[in-house]
Formats: structure tokens, sequence, C-alpha cells
């Protein structure tokens, strides 16, 4: 285990066995081309497929990599959570483990970061089918109109942000969707960079916006309202 690092990139992990190899193999190239320390804290959310063992063996192989594991399926935020918990770095990234994203894009988002709190990326092109690409069009759409942001792309797993962004964050299930709303509202600054996107390789999506449809549009209401009354004051004197 590394005794410090400059980033901590948390990955949640559910039913990846196939891609866990090959998402090594793209954060380690990728981190070559990033000065400083990392670790990889890979989250396994209860996986059923061998994931579990898998992420074990990688991390008894390579010290940057460690792992937590859960004794059930939770969910994608609980697992962010764990891992943002967990993480030694200064700099946190974000990134799904399908292989939809690249770790190579990593180096766009942190030349950005000197000068905002928060990098976002956005999927230039989307390697999704037509029915998916719309479906976040629209949810984007909602989402900023409810919430008073101009975000492109919410969705879009790689994210690159201080972690002193994280110490008042509030953490409930579906968080992760909304993560650009809960650190601006607490004044902190944001910017989005494009990134590639790329169709999966291995296994299957575990999402389907029917599936969450309504879930997200109360956590939304629910965040909108949040943003409304959230408590922010700056005291220019004291004695």
């Amino acid at each position: 285990m590394l005794a410090e690092c400059k980033y901590s990139i948390v990955i949640p992990v559910y039913n990846e066995q196939e891609s866990l190899d090959p998402l090594r193999q793209n954060i380690t190239e990728a981190m070559t081309e990033v000065p400083g320390s990392y670790e990889v804290i890979l989250i396994d959310d209860g996986s059923s497929d061998g994931s579990k063992e898998l992420i074990q063996q990688i991390a008894s192989r390579d010290p940057r990599f460690r792992f937590l594991v859960f004794d059930r399926n939770y969910g994608q935020s609980p697992a962010m959570a764990a891992g943002f918990k967990a993480a030694k770095g200064d700099i946190i990234i974000t990134m799904d483990a399908d292989l939809q994203v690249n770790a190579h894009d990593i180096p766009r988002l942190l030349e950005k970061l000197p000068g905002f709190d928060m990098v976002s990326g956005y999927r230039e092109k989307r390697a999704d089918t037509w029915s998916k690409r719309m479906a976040s069009k629209i949810a984007n759409a909602v989402r900023n109109r409810l919430t008073g942001e101009t975000i492109k792309d919410t969705g879009c797993p790689l994210k690159v942000f201080k972690k002193e962004v994280l110490k008042n964050m509030i953490f409930f299930d579906g968080m992760h969707r909304f993560f650009p709303t809960l650190i601006s509202m607490q004044g902190y600054s944001i910017t989005e960079a494009p990134i590639r996107h790329f169709r999966r390789q291995y296994g299957y999506s575990k999402y389907n916006i029917h599936g969450r449809l309504f879930k997200t549009f109360f956590d939304l209401l629910g965040v909108r309202w949040l943003k409304k009354r959230y408590l922010r004051c700056q005291v220019v004197l004291k004695k």
C-alpha cells in the first residue's frame, strides 16, 4: 500500500470481470503521462461474476491498486462515497470500469484543474444507441432547467476534482448524477472538457432509463429544493 499519493482514481465495479485487466492496463499506461504518484481504488459493489476475486489479484500484484468489497449490491453512489472516504490523494478522479471512457483522457481534464475546483468530462461523440443518446440529451436538458446549471453531460463518469470539495458534500443514494450541482452550490468553480467515448466491449449495461426515470426525477426535485435553501455565507469581519 502506498504511503501517500497525489491522485486517487475511484472506480465502482459491478460484474465487470472481463473489463478489469484491460482497465488496469489502460490506467497504468495513461498515468505515465501524469506527474505524481497515484492510487486506484476499486470498489466491488456485490459482484457475482468473479470481479471480487480478480480485483484482489490485481491489488496483490500492484500496490497502487486498492480495493473495497461490499457484502452485497448497494449501488453506484454508495460505492463512490466509500471510495471517496478511503481516498488518500488530494485530487480525486472518477471513472467507470466498463472501458467506455479512456484513462488517456485524464491529462486533458487535469490541465484545466489548476483554474477550477472540478472538471467534468463530456462525451463528445457518444458511442451509444440512438435511444440512449436521446434519453441522455433530454435528461441533461431537464436537469439543467431545474437546477440552473449548463452542464453538457452530467452522466459522464470521467471527472476530476480537488478533494476539498468533498468536505461538506451531502452524500445520498443517487448523488453521482448531481456532482456538478452539489459542488457548485458550495461555491466551488466548475468547467468541462471533451473526452472520447467507446462502445462497450464486454458484459452489458447495468442501468436502463426506464428503471431509474422516476427515481432520478424525484432526486432532481430534491436537489433543486436543496440548492435553493442551501446555506452559504462569507464572513468579512470578525473579532
